[in-house]
């Protein structure tokens, strides 16, 4: 059976009991190598009955993590070493400051420890799997570009040299960040196309909310957009979508989602993490996608918007391959849905077209 076949079959076919699994321990301290025995998926999880834990993928699912066993690594100072062999400073996240020094190991069973849970490495790794001659990427809402560099870095054990790359971020530190995310993980970003800009559904221009610490802060969309015209619809004082007011704003440029994703013919992943607007983008862009797009992470950002993009793609035929609500606390008190969600949720959809 061939890669692709077996990654796109695995939705429909019957979970199996995974044994003698390795992984690193997680939370073992920065340079050990103590390798745990993972006789069985659950293992290690919150002593829960399994219809009360979600974890937004299946015991077939982390067959995906056995074509990627982790990278050796020693512990680097200033970085965070993953089992792709990513290395990612401590300075791009505030929270990451207590984590120098680490290497972690496979993402399983919750998290990454730092940044990202499984689901979305599942979605990612399927990506490249069923990736041909050419691996290209689109994050949008890039932050310092982590799926970028993992996707590429997955592509390239995988024997693919073609990789593509392309990232859109609006605030400007978060987008320096990226660049030097690129270049710590052997990338020249002049190679690749990454804009500092937002994306929205036409083109025009943004205020961008003007961060007194960017790295305790990726949280943040554009507080108003203008069109064509340049008029902006918000003032400068409103608060944003939770509740915040900011002192400064910055005029980013706004590229819509038609005109980005006409880059390329083909995508082998896009990957959205836009706190909150996902589900205007991929409505007006749902022709396009389904034309050019093979898979979709989407970070989403209320319970609301998990059911609209459910409805969504199912309308368009896509086939919803993993998926993670949002957990959130109702307060009406809050600004929005959104600013209600405690916990992002993932998405993984499959165009059966492509």
């Amino acid at each position: 059976m061939s890669i692709e076949s077996k990654v796109t079959g695995l939705a429909s076919k019957a979970h199996r009991r995974l044994s003698g699994r390795w992984r690193r321990e997680p939370f073992a301290l920065a340079g050990t190598h103590n390798l745990v025995r993972k006789t069985a998926p659950t293992e290690n999880l919150p002593h829960l009955p399994t219809s009360q834990w979600y974890r937004g993928y299946s015991d077939e699912d982390l067959s995906l993590f056995d074509e990627f066993p982790p990278v050796t690594s020693d512990p680097q100072t200033g970085f965070i070493v993953d089992f792709l062999g990513v290395r990612t400073r401590v300075t791009h996240e505030t929270p990451f400051s207590n984590l120098d020094g680490r290497v972690f190991g496979t993402p399983v069973p919750v998290d990454d420890c730092f940044h990202a849970e499984t689901i979305e490495y599942v979605g990612l790794l399927k990506s490249v799997l069923t990736a041909r001659k050419r691996y290209v990427v689109l994050e949008l809402g890039a932050g310092w570009g982590p799926w970028l560099i993992s996707g590429a870095m997955v592509a390239k054990r995988r024997g693919i040299k073609d990789i593509r790359l392309h990232g859109v971020e609006g605030d400007p530190e978060h987008f320096a960040s990226m660049q030097t995310h690129f270049r710590d993980n052997g990338f020249d970003p002049a190679v690749y196309r990454l804009d500092n800009a937002v994306i929205g559904v036409k083109p025009g221009r943004s205020r961008w909310p003007k961060l007194a610490v960017p790295s305790a802060d990726f949280a943040v969309r554009p507080l108003a957009c203008s069109g064509e015209d340049g008029n902006f619809g918000t003032n400068a004082k409103d608060p944003d979508y939770r509740g915040a007011v900011f002192d400064e704003y910055i005029d980013v440029e706004m590229l819509s989602f038609d005109s980005v994703l006409e880059r390329e013919l083909l995508w082998d992943l896009v990957h959205i993490d836009v706190q909150g607007t996902e589900t205007e983008l991929c409505s007006a862009s749902a022709e396009i996608l389904n034309q050019r797009v093979r898979w979709l992470v989407i970070g989403t950002h209320s319970r609301k918007i998990d059911g609209d993009l459910i409805d969504l793609f199912f309308r368009h035929g896509w086939v919803l391959e993993n998926e993670k609500p949002t957990r959130f606390d109702y307060n009406p008190s809050l600004a929005s849905l959104e600013a209600m969600t405690t916990q992002d949720g993932t998405q993984v959809w499959r165009n059966p077209r492509l």
